[in-house]
C-alpha cells in the first residue's frame, strides 16, 4: 500500500515539475508548482516526517503559493521577448548537464558517497528532534534568519511606499523642497 501511495506521489510530483516548465501561462505554472509541493508533502507523510509534512503544506503549498499568485495577479500576464536572455546560456546549460551526468554516472558505476550519520528513526521528522536542533544547534542561525527576514519586511515596505506622493522617499515638487530648504537654512 505505501508504495503505491509513493508511486502515485511521484508520478504526481514529476507530472507538476513538467507542467512548471512547459505552462505557458503563469498561474498554470504555479498550480503546478502547487500540485508538486502537495505530492512532496505526501511523501514527507510516508516517511513519518508529520512536522514536515505539515509545514510542506502549511507554508510551501499554502503562504507561498499564494504569496506567487497574488503577485502574478497584480503584475498581470507579462510575455517574455526573447532579446533578454543570459550571455552565455547555451554553455551554462551544457556545462550543467555536463556535471549532472558526471554524477549519474558516478553513481551508476558505483561510486559512493559520505554515508549520513546514523540516527534514531523513531525521531526522524518529529516535532521534537525538529525543535531539539533548532533551539539547541542552529539557534543562532534561525534566530539571523528571522532578523534578516524582518529587515527585508522592512525594506519591502519602505520601497513600496517610495512612489506614493507626499512620502518621506520624494517631495511632491522641486519648488516646495526648494522652499523647506532656503526657510531651513534662514532659520540656521
Amino acid at each position: 500500500m505505501v508504495t503505491a501511495i509513493f508511486w502515485i506521489a511521484s508520478g504526481i510530483a514529476l507530472l507538476g515539475g513538467l507542467g512548471v516548465i512547459v505552462s505557458r501561462e503563469p498561474i498554470r505554472s504555479v498550480l503546478s508548482l502547487v500540485m508538486v509541493m502537495l505530492a512532496l508533502s505526501v511523501l514527507f507523510l510516508i516517511l513519518s516526517a508529520q512536522f514536515v509534512f505539515a509545514v510542506q503544506v502549511i507554508v510551501y503549498a499554502g503562504a507561498v503559493m499564494v504569496l506567487f499568485l497574488f503577485v502574478i495577479a497584480l503584475l498581470g500576464p507579462v510575455k517574455e521577448s526573447r532579446s533578454h536572455r543570459l550571455r552565455f546560456q547555451w554553455e551554462m546549460s551544457v556545462l550543467v548537464a555536463a556535471v549532472l551526468l558526471g554524477f549519474l554516472w558516478a553513481m551508476l558505476r558505483g561510486i559512493r558517497y559520505q554515508v549520513p550519520a546514523a540516527t534514531d528513526l523513531n525521531l526522524f521528522g518529529t516535532v521534537e528532534q525538529i525543535g531539539l536542533g533548532l533551539f539547541t544547534q542552529f539557534l543562532y542561525p534561525f534566530e539571523l534568519t528571522s532578523v534578516l527576514l524582518l529587515v527585508a519586511a522592512i525594506g519591502a515596505i519602505y520601497l513600496s511606499r517610495g512612489d506614493a506622493p507626499g512620502s518621506a522617499a520624494e517631495p511632491l515638487d522641486a519648488e516646495a523642497g526648494l522652499e523647506a530648504t532656503q526657510h531651513h537654512e534662514h532659520e540656521l
